[in-house]
Parts: C-alpha cells; structure tokens; sequence
C-alpha cells in the first residue's frame, strides 16, 4: 500500500476535482502533509484519505464546509452523537418542508389541468357550484408575507374599491388542523367569463359579464380565480383570469 499520494491520486481515488482539494487546502480543511513552496507540488499521507472519507459522508449528511472544519476538529464520541442527532432533525425538517413545496407544486399543476380545458374565452356563462373553501389572507398588503399565497391557487375578491385575497383548497377535505382561517364560498350559480390579460383591466371584463346578466339579480361582489399568472407565465397579456359574480336570485343559491 502506497504511503503517500499525488493530489492527482487523490482526486482519482475519491472521483473528485483536483481544484477541490486546492481549495480544501486554502481554508485548511484537507492540509496536505508535504507542499513544494516552488511548485506548488502536494503529498498526502495514506491516512488523510480517511479524513477525506469523512469529508464526503459529512457533506452527503447536508454538512456545510465551515461545519464539518468544526466538526473534524472536535470529534468525540458524545460530540458525534450529539451532532449527528442534531443534523437528522434538520435533515428532516428540511425534508418536511421540501415535501410540502412538492405538494403545492401538484396542486398547482391538477389546478391548472382541471380548469385550462374549459377555458371559453368568447362567452359568458352560468355554472353552479357546490361549497368551495379557501384560506383567507386577507389584504394585498398581507399577501407576499403569507406562506399559503405561494401553496395555493390564488382566489381575489372585489367588492366596490376593496379587494381581499384567498388562497383556495380545491381539495379541502373539512378539519380544523390549518392554521389560517377557513373561509366557505356558499353553493349557488354564477355568472362566469374569463379574462385574459393584465390584472389592471380585470374590470372592464367584470363590468362586460354585467352587462350579459339578462335581467339576473347579481351580487355587489365577485370572486376571481387565477388560473395562469406570474407564478406561471411571464407575459402578463397571456394571464388567465376565471371572474364568477354570484346570481342572488338564482334557486340554486345557498343564503
């Protein structure tokens, strides 16, 4: 068995770059134990190559390099356990929170799929509902600091000069285990149309669909579902925007 290694060697055997173990050198993570001053030239002693093994497992455990540096440099036995215990858990809130962005990503990509098909562009339309609910966040000022805007289908509710925004569970099962308030669009008939363009012109669309109303009784309110916006596509004149203004004197409405 060879007693030194070539930087070169080393790199070879470990399936890394040799610029990486330079620059293990420069923050003396990895010394080697001989370097010409001239040349630059690097030896390894054949038991640093189970401080690199270290290296490796350490940051396949999501270890930064400031702290494996710490970490190789105080090992103990309880220090290792306590490290390494304290590393798992972040590994698995991480892990939480990575799986909790998978499932905002699904349901972003089934509410696209559910409602791009039907997408009718010339007419307006009635279509009734059963109960829908959201998570209500409330103000435009309180919307970018809301985890859920960026988790859920965006609802945005107008009612004269005031606009409220929700964040709508298309798949809401009922229980009381989320945190922001559950709020329920009552079951009835609306009368629909989609808007397609900048969110500053949604209202000349709203005030066409009123104009469609044939005589229905229509509320002083509507709600607006964004199908494709920023979060999806970066020409705001593509934006798709599906408006329901609630039909009060429709049979089938919930009061």
């Amino acid at each position: 068995m060879k007693d030194f290694f070539t930087i070169g060697e080393l790199a070879t055997l470990f399936g890394v770059d040799v610029q990486t173990l330079r620059y293990y050198d420069s923050i003396g993570l990895l010394v080697p134990v001989h370097r010409d001053a001239k040349t630059g030239y690097r030896l390894y002693k054949f038991d640093q190559i189970y401080q690199v093994a270290s290296i490796r497992y350490l940051k396949r455990l999501g270890y930064s390099l400031e702290q494996i540096k710490k970490y190789l440099d105080s090992r103990t036995l309880d220090h290792t356990i306590e490290q390494l215990k304290d590393q798992s858990l972040l590994l698995r809130r991480r892990y939480n929170e990575l799986m909790e962005i998978d499932s905002a990503i699904q349901r972003k990509l089934e509410f696209i799929k559910q409602q791009l098909p039907s997408v009718d562009l010339a007419h307006v339309m009635v279509k009734t509902f059963s109960d829908r609910y959201y998570l209500n966040i409330g103000s435009e000022e309180s919307l970018y600091g809301s985890d859920v805007f960026y988790f859920h289908p965006t609802l945005v509710f107008y009612q004269g000069k005031e606009k409220r925004f929700g964040a709508f569970l298309f798949e809401y099962q009922g229980g009381s285990h989320l945190q922001t308030e559950v709020m329920r669009i009552k079951a009835g008939s609306f009368l629909c149309a989609y808007h397609q363009g900048p969110y500053e012109l949604i209202g000349e669309t709203t005030e066409r669909i009123r104009l469609q109303a044939n005589g229905r009784l229509l509320a002083d309110w509507e709600v607006n579902f964004n199908i494709l916006d920023q979060f999806v596509e970066r020409d705001n004149t593509r934006f798709i925007t599906e408006i329901q203004i609630p039909i009060l004197d429709d049979p089938h409405l919930e009061i």
